[in-house]
């Protein structure tokens, strides 16, 4: 399972962002001639908005106007999206969208109030793999183990979740479906009680992202079994991916990235791409992005929408047989 295009295709996308100057097109001629929003669906402070404020500086610098962040968090990010999709298609309103905004939400919701279609990808801004945490207490310290400390004790073993249809129990259930290891699953509320429970041995096992699981397993508190990413993590580089420990269906990632509305002009969207690709290969932008164990591969838009597509087949097969409905 390969959700990452590869370095011949990644490169011919760059190729094509060293073409002729976009502002020869007529249509970006004048663009942009007002600021920018980017709406970002989650609360400000967490590593979404972080990294689309980073983002939004350097575009603003590339593009001589100013590029501005607008939170509108809640819906499980659909009210962010949904407030996207009726904004006009002139490139001056953009949405920091991420896995579950396209990749499961259409899965989930059945009166979902935007669809796939509604929305022009142009740019991955970041990947972010989940790690598999385990309390000291579990006697397992690899996966192999772990299955087969399941075996032995039937049930014995609960993972902590943010719930139903959340990554954290879509990737839970990757796991059961790759390995055959039963988990019972703990809903949580938020991830941070979630994490605090798995630190104080409440419950056994959390898949998190690697940003806010390698402290913990650094430290010490926690112990890490294994990376859904298709190579290890900066963050963490003594951890072992599920690939490397004989598990190669287990890879997994978060991933966000900027859309615009359907019917955006060609080439407004590759204007944004090419200012987008540029602020991700700053330095100050690629060391936070690295900091928190996030990959930010250059992608072309029609990359990023073939990767979003990728992802959400992988999801749909972990879905289907759940028969989560969220409304």
């Amino acid at each position: 399972m390969r959700l990452i295009p590869s370095l011949l295709s990644i490169g011919l996308g760059i190729a094509g962002l060293l073409g002729p100057a976009f502002a020869q097109d007529p249509q970006t001629r004048s663009y942009p001639d007002k600021p920018i929003r980017i709406v970002v669906p989650y609360a400000p402070g967490g590593f979404t908005d972080i990294v689309s404020r980073l983002v939004a500086q350097k575009m603003t610098a590339r593009l001589k106007q100013a590029v501005v962040v607008e939170n509108k968090s809640g819906a499980s990010t659909i009210l962010g999206a949904e407030m996207v999709t009726k904004a006009p298609a002139d490139g001056y309103t953009l949405l920091m969208a991420v896995t579950t905004t396209l990749s499961t939400n259409p899965l989930l919701f059945k009166k979902l109030p935007y669809k796939t279609s509604d929305f022009t990808p142009v740019a991955l801004t970041g990947l972010t793999p989940f790690v598999l945490l385990a309390h000291p207490s579990v006697s397992a310290a690899t996966v192999k183990e772990l299955v087969a400390l399941e075996k032995s004790k039937p049930g014995s073993l609960n993972v902590a979740t943010l719930g139903p249809g959340a990554s954290t129990h879509l990737v839970a259930e990757m796991f059961t479906t790759v390995t055959g290891v039963k988990l019972t699953a703990v809903p949580y509320k938020g991830a941070g009680p979630a994490l605090n429970d798995l630190v104080a041995g409440h419950v056994q096992l959390y898949f998190d992202g690697i940003a806010t699981g390698a402290p913990h397993i650094r430290s010490g508190q926690l112990k890490g079994i294994g990376l859904t990413g298709e190579t290890r993590s900066p963050a963490a580089p003594s951890l072992p991916t599920f690939t490397e420990l004989g598990y190669p269906d287990m890879v997994a990632y978060s991933w966000y990235g900027l859309l615009a509305p359907a019917g955006t002009p060609a080439a407004i969207i590759d204007l944004l791409n090419k200012a987008t690709n540029e602020a991700l290969q700053t330095p100050d932008v690629r060391a936070r992005v690295a900091a928190d164990g996030a990959q930010a591969p250059i992608m072309s838009p029609q990359q990023f929408g073939e990767l979003i597509a990728s992802h959400t087949r992988t999801w749909g097969k972990i879905i289907a047989p759940l028969n989560i409905q969220l409304d």
